[in-house]
């Protein structure tokens, strides 16, 4: 993905949100928390109501998911 006109960041912005929104709920609802909320995997279980071995087997599985998506459309690191 490249943009000439200063546009790079706003477009992964939305690349990233498309792919986000191409997650499964469980999977966003552990990124929204771990990532986005910055809150540790014991915080984010409590919210959730969740083990915490769930929340961290969640968090490893969505973002395996987001990096496949993203590299889909054309994101790299």
């Amino acid at each position: 993905m490249k943009a000439t006109d200063g546009s790079e960041d706003a477009l992964r912005q939305v690349v990233i949100a498309e792919a986000l929104n191409g997650l499964s709920r469980d999977h966003r609802e552990v990124l929204t928390e771990t990532v986005m909320r910055r809150r540790t995997v014991n915080e984010a279980a409590d919210i959730l109501g969740l083990p915490v071995s769930i929340v961290k087997s969640r968090v490893y599985y969505a973002l395996r998911a987001l990096r496949i998506l993203l590299e889909e459309r054309g994101v790299t690191t």
